[in-house]
């Protein structure tokens, strides 16, 4: 989704590389780096916030979507094919919220849940 947003974020008009072009980039590149920071903070609690945020930043991110199908700045199709993106992603970052739950109500009662590091090497 992303990258589909900078592709064609490239061919908006130069007057609004400093407004809604910076401006939904920003916020479309926000949803993975939080969950990416989320991940890092190695407690689910805060993955949980961080999913939230991310969630935020996408329906940011679908706003500048519309505005910008509704200024002529993107088709009626390429809108349709990325807000149907961006619901597959909210998809995915609910699927994320719930399992997380679930898996730290599992967990209650013992250690506070948290989540493995791809590095696994990481002691901190």
């Amino acid at each position: 989704l992303v990258l589909e947003i900078y592709r064609l974020t490239d061919k908006f008009p130069d007057r609004e590389r400093f407004g809604i072009v910076s401006q939904i980039r920003r916020s479309a590149a926000s949803v993975p780096a939080n969950i990416a920071e989320g991940f890092g903070r190695r407690t689910t609690k805060e993955l949980l916030q961080f999913l939230a945020t991310a969630n935020g930043s996408l329906e940011e991110t679908r706003y500048f979507l519309i505005l910008s199908r509704d200024l002529g700045y993107l088709a009626g199709d390429k809108f349709d094919e990325l807000d149907k993106g961006c619901t597959s992603v909210a998809q995915m970052i609910a699927a994320m919220g719930r399992s997380l739950k679930e898996r730290a109500a599992r967990m209650q009662g013992s250690r506070v849940a948290g989540h493995e590091s791809r590095n696994t090497a990481f002691n901190g």
